[in-house]
């Protein structure tokens, strides 16, 4: 299986935490893709972002005409072994992009490479990392590629 994991695009503060949306520096950072990244996202099988205004937003101008499944699994406070459990009943050839939060996405990150997911590394906004796995489940992944968004 091979797993994007991404942290959304800059977002502007407010509340509700879940109704926040993309700054413009957000949005411009969106729209050139780093070199590299296309062949990734042109293999995608399964899409999932968080019910959060902002992943949307991010996916959206990502990648505009694709579609993807709202899972709360992947909102900023939830755990990694919930989302390896729900990926673990997608078939082993799956590529999958989450678009998700910190600091989910940086325990995600840890506990797949490092097996440890207590504290996490930190993502910068629109970041995204590639990690292969024979299985979603902590310490078995490889990261096999980093990639950053600036306008």
């Amino acid at each position: 299986m091979r797993i994007l994991l991404m942290r959304h695009a800059e977002a502007a503060p407010g509340f509700p935490d879940e109704s926040r949306r993309l700054t413009p520096y957000g949005e411009a950072s969106l729209q050139n893709r780093p070199e590299g990244l296309q062949p990734f996202l042109d293999k995608l099988t399964h899409i999932f972002v968080s019910p959060y205004q902002r992943t949307q937003q991010t996916l959206a101008n990502l990648l505009p005409n694709r579609e993807a499944l709202l899972l709360d699994l992947i909102t900023p406070e939830g755990e990694p072994e919930a989302v390896f459990n729900y990926l673990q009943s997608l078939p082993d050839e799956s590529r999958v992009l989450l678009v998700t939060h910190m600091p989910l996405v940086g325990r995600l990150f840890s506990s797949l490479v490092e097996g440890e997911s207590r504290f996490g590394v930190g993502f910068m906004p629109a970041q995204i990392e590639v990690v292969d796995c024979d299985l979603p489940a902590a310490g078995l992944g490889r990261s096999i590629a980093q990639f950053t968004h600036y306008p």
